[in-house]
């Protein structure tokens, strides 16, 4: 196993699922992982598998290169209506 790939990652989902308000135990469920899987993804502890690295980014409505180390996803600015 990759380790600093594994902690980048779970780095990087602990940062997105604090910004989204989410808890471990909502995600593990949206994703149908157990929380103790999330949980060690993490910490660093293990790597996701492709799917579940595709289902997370869809849950925390993120790109997959944030994931990989990439700058944060920007937040969109309201919409202006041109009169």
């Amino acid at each position: 196993m990759n380790e600093n790939l594994a902690q980048r990652i779970g780095t990087q989902v602990r940062s997105a699922r604090h910004r989204a308000g989410l808890s471990q135990e909502q995600v593990a469920e949206a994703i149908q992982v157990p929380t103790l899987v999330l949980s060690r993804l993490e910490r660093g502890k293990l790597l996701p598998t492709l799917p579940t690295l595709v289902s997370l980014c869809g849950v925390l409505r993120i790109p997959v290169a944030f994931l990989l180390g990439g700058k944060p996803p920007e937040v969109p600015s309201p919409s202006r209506t041109v009169q």
